[in-house]
């Protein structure tokens, strides 16, 4: 089965396409989607941008699981532009081909995933490493986050050692 993670920031988006079996095996693809320089004043064509591009990479990998890792409730300076992406996208799952979608801040990826929000934020800053994946410390902090948010999509189940 193929998920998304997406996180936003305001002139990148971040995304990663993994593909897992029924043994929770899975593989991953980090990318990230650059805003056009020549659309910087037009909002309306960023947005346009963004869902136009998501929604082609959507049908191409034929994606049925989505995550959209969201601006959490703490922040001290919230993104409007951020917001705005991140509404554009919570739409397109509703109007694609998306079977199952969640968007959500770090408690919301935690809960689907069966742990807490600080093994959470630990891991999406490199402090650990709950899925045991090679160079984890290597894979910027936005495509763990992305990686996270793919996962909590379709409910995967990971083996989390409260103790650690």
């Amino acid at each position: 089965m193929k998920s998304i993670g997406i996180r936003v920031e305001p002139s990148e988006i971040y995304y990663t396409i993994v593909e897992s079996d029924e043994n929770s095996n899975f593989n991953f693809v980090n990318q990230k989607l650059v805003l056009p320089k020549a659309f910087n004043n037009d909002i309306p064509k960023q947005l346009s941008f963004v869902r136009t591009t998501l929604f082609s990479i959507i049908c191409e990998y034929d994606i049925k699981y989505a995550g959209l890792k969201t601006t959490e409730g703490s922040a001290l300076q919230p993104s409007v532009f951020r917001m705005n992406v991140e509404g554009v996208i919570q739409e397109l799952f509703a109007d694609s081909t998306i079977q199952k979608y969640f968007t959500g801040t770090y408690t919301s990826v935690a809960s689907r995933l069966k742990t807490t929000s600080t093994i959470i934020k630990d891991n999406c800053n490199g402090v650990s490493n709950i899925l045991g994946i090679n160079e984890w410390g290597k894979i910027k902090t936005k495509h763990r986050e992305c990686i996270l948010a793919a996962l909590a999509s379709i409910n995967f189940n990971i083996e989390v050692n409260m103790d650690v």
